[in-house]
């Protein structure tokens, strides 16, 4: 939601044409309107609910181990604490990305920072490492 006020405060204070897509050094390469930046937050929003809907069925999930009656409840668990993790993470990330987006806009920025970017990937893949190695290890 943050990201939805924010883009509504900045609104009249972005061009009409934007960056919308940037090759791998983080360099803009391709143009669009303004009305493209309401698409990421959306897209949070849509993301962010499903995974707080599906975190509620953690029984429907793979699981690396076998779930029995002794571990059903710890692995639930942490399965659920994955799946919150996981939307945190994402709706920093797309938060991230569209504060960017529309700095680099406004003429405040000149590229994205590849830096920022790689260490907020770099998280989402440890912590899908983490939670898988963490429910291994208690079988």
């Amino acid at each position: 939601m943050c990201t939805f006020a924010y883009l509504a405060y900045v609104w009249i204070l972005i061009p009409e044409r934007i960056p919308i897509h940037f090759n791998g050094q983080g360099k803009e390469d391709g143009w669009g309107n303004k009305f493209s930046l309401i698409l990421l937050p959306v897209i949070t929003v849509i993301l962010y609910i499903g995974l707080t809907v599906l975190s509620k069925y953690p029984h429907t999930f793979n699981y690396p181990c076998k779930i029995t009656n002794e571990n059903a409840t710890w692995q639930y668990g942490n399965a659920r604490l994955f799946m919150n993790c996981l939307k945190m993470l994402i709706v920093v990330f797309f938060g991230y990305v569209e504060w960017t987006l529309i700095q680099i806009a406004r003429g405040n920025s000149v590229a994205l920072n590849m830096w920022i970017f790689s260490l907020v990937l770099l998280l989402i893949l440890g912590t899908v490492i983490f939670f898988f190695i963490r429910s291994i290890k208690l079988k």
